[in-house]
């Protein structure tokens, strides 16, 4: 993890992974370099030992607000070939931020416009700030959220995505909850205290039945549900039953004591 212009990473003890999106006065806006920074970033957490979850915040007043103008002018003059391998630089992180074994959460406040969307639709969970305003802007302006596009979909559906990509309607917190966009919604006052004890409380679940709980319903999504599927989740409980931390987790909860990964 050598590439550190725009983000900070921070590893506590407990094993959760903080990166934070630190271009603030520029609203954390993407451009090709950040892109490729936080590319490379997301890419790299698989190799760090020990992670049990990835958060991804940002400083100053907006968590991402879509498109650096300057990038967006520049981008005006590239060809298609040249566009599509710009969109190709794009993808590949959205991916790399998808593709993150271990789960991820997105704390989110401000403004998230644009590919700031797709940085929430991406993660596993998202916890909103109340004052966030959370938009697919790219119609204003004559454009679409193509590459972002199968991660909002899956996140809160096709009529949801339709209708908020073609309007270009502002979401505000309590709407991005309510249509799956977001999982939880804070005050600004109760935030910080808030978040912290989601972290504590999830971090007192089984890491690797969280892990294969991600496994799990990305292969349900991504398959017809037929005698395979069928069988794959039969395999599943099967080995999470006989792993040493299910047969831990089942004893501990017989015993009425705390299983072992509970601090």
């Amino acid at each position: 993890m050598s590439i550190t212009i725009y983000t900070d990473l921070e590893v506590d003890s407990l094993g959760v992974a903080t990166l934070w999106l630190n271009r603030p006065q520029k609203f954390n806006a993407l451009n090709a370099e950040f892109i490729a920074e936080l590319s490379a970033k997301f890419k790299a957490i698989n190799d760090e030992a020990g992670i049990r979850l990835f958060v991804l915040k940002a400083r100053g007043k907006n968590f991402c607000a879509g498109a650096d103008i300057e990038w967006m002018k520049a981008s005006a003059n590239l060809n298609y070939d040249e566009n599509l391998a710009d969109a190709k630089d794009l993808a590949d992180m959205l991916w790399n931020l998808n593709q993150i074994k271990v789960p991820t959460l997105a704390v989110v406040h401000g403004a998230a416009y644009g590919g700031g969307v797709g940085l929430i639709a991406c993660c596993d969970m998202a916890i909103a700030i109340d004052n966030s305003r959370i938009c697919l802007s790219e119609a204003n302006i004559g454009l679409i959220p193509a590459t972002i596009g199968p991660y909002v979909q899956q996140t809160i559906g096709y009529k949801n995505s339709l209708y908020y990509s073609m309007t270009a309607e502002v979401i505000d917190a309590q709407t991005a909850e309510k249509i799956g966009l977001v999982q939880k919604v804070f005050s600004a006052d109760e935030a910080d205290i808030a978040v912290k004890q989601f972290i504590q409380n999830f971090l007192k679940k089984g890491p690797k039945a969280q892990q294969a709980c991600k496994e799990l319903f990305n292969k349900v999504y991504s398959s017809d549900f037929n005698a395979d599927l069928k069988r794959y989740t039969e395999e599943m409980i099967a080995i999470r039953r006989t792993s040493d931390e299910g047969q831990n987790g089942l004893q501990a909860f017989l015993e009425k004591k705390k299983p072992n990964w509970v601090n």
